[in-house]
């Protein structure tokens, strides 16, 4: 019965009391009157001391993760509440920690586990907290606004060794090249030395402070691999997990982490819509630099790979790696990357599968050459079991 409808009904009943003047009809009448009353005001009164925490251990997650919450409802003041119901607002698919509970003088603790499905901003809240009363006539809702954001970071998988000889080397590899290949950069002054050759001397300076004072140098941040990351949008298929974008970012973020774990030093480059470059820095953790850009990143861009500038800055990179990661079938990029290849730069290729991913079949054909390692990723494979190509490589 709703709540009009009883109204109407006590209404009608005090009514026809009134006119047959019974006396048992008055208490009835008038205990129905109370109950509503008492109805209507218990929700009211017991939701003001109601409260509810929810507290959950972030971390560092990646897509796949399992995750763990707290969830907790006080209540303070005399009234019970019999019947409480908790609703998760956030909207995170397959995941809803909310039930129907009955909150006494102890707090209601429980937990609520779910996986990380997608990249990127996952915000947990707010709460719904509805309560109702004994006689399931009213209830009150109240909507709690604590929120916690939680950055989930790409999947990050076993690829292929990257850092063999045939790619990335280490030690004193000649792909590389040594600390003195490259020139030294001004990192400060210090006061002269005896001994200081007249070359490291800051003669500005030391006018200026009328002593001698003497250059410090430090080896410039060098760059041991540059990812070329594809994201634009008219190349890639597929949906959520299971698409071209997806497996592009997780292949950066896998090899990312692979290079640095060596105690290489990793640049991006990517064509979204802002023209991303993220170079090595001395004042942050690279690695944690570019996951953080992989864990937002989307494929909005809208200039192709073969009109990025990204090609006229690889030219001019000192002996240099460079890995390509594209789902594009255009031979055209194939050109340019043919173009920048020098005789001590390492050129690694990922070629997503569009028609694996539910994309049309472009017919890619075109030829890497012997010297380039190209590997072939389709949906559902195992990166670590990714076989490299290298001898006069052809799709068809």
């Amino acid at each position: 019965m709703s709540k009009v409808a009883l109204a109407v009904a006590l209404g009608l009943l005090l009514f026809f009391t009134y006119l047959t003047a019974v006396r048992p009809a008055y208490a009835f009448a008038y205990a129905l009157c109370m109950l509503f009353l008492v109805a209507w005001a218990w929700p009211r009164f017991a939701i003001r001391g109601m409260s509810m925490t929810r507290h959950l251990d972030p971390g560092t997650p990646t897509v796949g993760e399992p995750f763990e919450e707290v969830l907790e409802v006080r209540r303070s003041g005399f009234l019970p509440a019999p019947w409480v119901e908790i609703r998760d607002l956030s909207g995170i698919a397959d995941y809803q920690p909310g039930r129907v509970i009955s909150v006494g003088g102890e707090p209601v603790t429980w937990k609520a586990r779910g996986v990380y499905r997608r990249r990127g901003w996952m915000t947990f809240g707010p709460t719904s907290l509805r309560l109702r009363e004994p006689f399931g006539l009213f209830n009150r809702e109240l909507k709690l606004g604590q929120r916690t954001s939680v950055l989930v970071y790409p999947r990050v998988r076993p690829i292929p060794d990257l850092m063999t000889p045939s790619a990335l080397q280490i030690g004193n590899s000649q792909t590389f090249g040594a600390w003195a290949d490259y020139p030294p950069e001004t990192g400060g002054v210090r006061d002269y030395t005896p001994g200081d050759s007249f070359g490291r001397i800051h003669w500005a300076l030391s006018a200026r402070h009328a002593r001698l004072m003497s250059k410090t140098f430090e080896q410039p941040l060098t760059t041991d691999l540059w990812i070329l990351l594809d994201l634009d949008r008219s190349v890639h298929f597929g949906e959520g997990e299971e698409s071209t974008v997806e497996y592009a970012i997780s292949l950066a973020a896998s090899m990312a982490s692979q290079v640095h774990s060596r105690g290489r030093q990793v640049g991006l480059i990517a064509n979204d819509s802002r023209g991303t470059i993220l170079e090595p820095h001395r004042a942050v953790r690279q690695d944690r630099l570019i996951l953080d850009y992989l864990a937002v990143a989307q494929a909005d861009g809208r200039t192709p790979l073969t009109k990025t500038l990204a090609w006229d800055r690889i030219r001019r990179l000192p002996r240099r790696a460079i890995a390509v990661i594209t789902p594009s079938a255009d031979p055209e990029w194939v050109r340019l990357l043919q173009a920048v290849r020098g005789r001590r730069a390492t050129m690694i290729v990922f070629y997503l599968d569009v028609t694996s991913f539910g994309g049309p079949d472009q017919n890619p054909s075109f030829d890497l050459g012997q010297d380039v390692d190209l590997y072939v990723v389709r949906s559902g494979d195992d990166f670590a079991r990714l076989v490299r190509t290298r001898d006069a490589i052809r799709i068809a």
